[in-house]
């Protein structure tokens, strides 16, 4: 597991806010441990001339004179077991990570920064802390996803202490990856950098979720502030959203989930039923917790909601990148219906077709059941506590009520 990268040491790259699906990618790449080689300058710059080819790259004086400041700023993927043929297609790839001091962590949050010609006074040293880690090229002909430990170590050897990562998307599908990694577009943070410039930074760890999750129906005000909470960093900070497309006027006549982790607020669903089916929306995680199985935890519990209240239809809408995860469920893509769009992303139609659960809410149940609280229905409601002679407190409230009763009509 990638849990073996880390156990020697504090890993920089362990600690960064990556998304679930780069820490499981890593875990994969774990079982079959690979590095990323120092080479000589002269080696380096061959493969960067191969590569001339597909991408415009910084001049190779350029490269060398950072080079001569810290070697160790560019690495190969490694060429044992090539035949002649492969080597002299020069077919091998390379990562280039530039550790900036606060002058180039300055220019780059300034959009002061080239990646075509840095400053090499901005480049720390081997051996000097960074302030941040530039992803200056990353250049893989074959898959990268088995080398990810590799990287990792890479980034744990330049930065001792955790720093942000920047890397900029240089095309739609590098910034459609980048953002499923868990990048954030810098100006969020940084509104003088680059347009196109991505960040993502250390994060506090989170423990794992065993025994301390706790997804339920949201019955008050204050649990109803903190799934509007969740919902606004994550929609609303994430997506860019207006404050009317999140809050739609549909919060107070819909059936909620709030998740809390410890206690903390970090997951919330939402539910609204129509004629013959239940329409699943807004499921938001924030994203410290999104390692976790929340989301999972989340939808479970909003269907097993809807099979109690007798629905057997699920209809929902998906970003196309999270149409595998709605798999998971029982979803599948609307057929013979187009895409479409709202709040900034593209979605997709889907719907799944639930079991029907056999203590489903029926007509003809027990009417104290009907007045239980929502989802409570297995449980004595408070109605069915006020109806129990056993229960004092009710039994004096009504004895009280009745003396006032009493003395009230006597005085007049």
């Amino acid at each position: 597991m990638f849990q073996s990268i880390v156990t020697q040491k504090e890993s920089t790259f362990r600690k960064l806010g990556f998304t679930h699906r780069v820490w499981r990618c890593a875990e994969r790449a774990d079982s079959k441990p690979r590095t990323l080689e120092r080479s000589s300058p002269a080696e380096i710059l061959s493969v960067i001339d191969s590569a001339r080819g597909e991408l415009c790259l910084c001049p190779s004086p350029t490269i060398q004179t950072i080079l001569e400041r810290n070697p160790d700023i560019i690495r190969l993927t490694p060429a044992a077991g090539r035949t002649k043929e492969q080597s002299e297609r020069e077919d091998r790839g390379l990562l280039a990570l530039l550790p900036l001091n606060e002058d180039g962590l300055n220019a780059l949050c300034e959009n002061r920064f080239s990646g075509m010609s840095p400053d090499p006074a901005w480049v720390c040293r081997k051996g000097e802390q960074p302030e941040a880690l530039y992803v200056w090229l990353l250049y893989m002909p074959r898959r990268f996803g088995p080398l990810l430990g590799a990287v990792a170590g890479m980034m744990d050897d330049m930065a001792g202490e955790p720093c942000p990562l920047f890397s900029r998307s240089t095309n739609g599908h590098a910034s459609r990856l980048q953002e499923l990694a868990g990048f954030l577009p810098a100006r969020q943070f940084y509104p003088g950098c680059a347009e196109d410039l991505r960040v993502v930074f250390p994060e506090r760890p989170i423990p794992k979720p065993e025994n301390r999750v706790d997804v339920r129906i949201a019955r008050t005000v204050e649990d109803i502030m903190q799934v509007f909470s969740v919902r606004s960093s994550t929609y609303i900070a994430e997506q860019f959203c207006l404050y009317a497309e999140e809050f739609d006027g549909n919060d107070f006549c819909s059936t909620q989930f709030l998740g809390t982790m410890d206690g903390d607020p970090a997951g919330c669903v939402r539910l609204r039923f129509f004629n013959d089916f239940a329409k699943l929306e807004r499921l938001a995680v924030r994203r410290e917790y999104r390692t976790s199985r929340l989301a999972y935890k989340l939808v479970r519990e909003a269907l097993e909601h809807c099979r109690l209240k007798g629905y057997t239809k699920i209809y929902g809408h998906s970003r196309y990148d999270l149409v595998r995860f709605w798999r998971v469920f029982g979803f599948q893509p609307v057929e013979a219906r187009p895409d479409f769009a709202f709040a900034n992303v593209r979605y997709v139609e889907i719907l799944a077709h639930l079991d029907p659960h056999p203590g489903a809410v029926q007509l003809g149940a027990d009417p104290m059941l009907m007045i239980r609280p929502e989802g409570a229905w297995n449980r004595p409601g408070p109605f069915d506590l006020s109806l129990s002679a056993a229960d004092p407190r009710r039994k004096a409230l009504l004895e009280e009520a009745t003396r006032t009763i009493r003395h009230q009509s006597v005085a007049a």
